[in-house]
C-alpha cells in the first residue's frame, strides 16, 4: 500500500465505482463534503470522500 491509497477517504459508492462494470456509480455519491459532528470542533461525523472524480466538472 503506497502513502497516496493509505491516506484516501473513499465513500463505498466511490470505491465500488473502480472495479470494471460499475463506473456508472461515482454518480451516487453523496460525500462531497465533511459534516461535523454538532456541538464539536474538529471532530467530522462524515468525511468528505476524497476520490478525484469529485473534482471534475459534472461530477457532484
Amino acid at each position: 500500500m503506497t502513502a497516496a491509497t493509505a491516506t484516501e477517504a473513499l465513500s463505498v459508492e466511490c470505491t465500488l465505482a473502480r472495479k470494471p462494470g460499475y463506473e456508472d456509480v461515482h454518480a451516487w455519491c453523496r460525500q462531497t463534503k465533511d459534516v461535523p459532528l454538532p456541538h464539536s470542533t474538529g471532530i467530522l461525523l462524515v468525511r468528505r470522500c476524497t476520490c478525484s472524480c469529485h473534482r471534475a466538472a459534472g461530477c457532484s
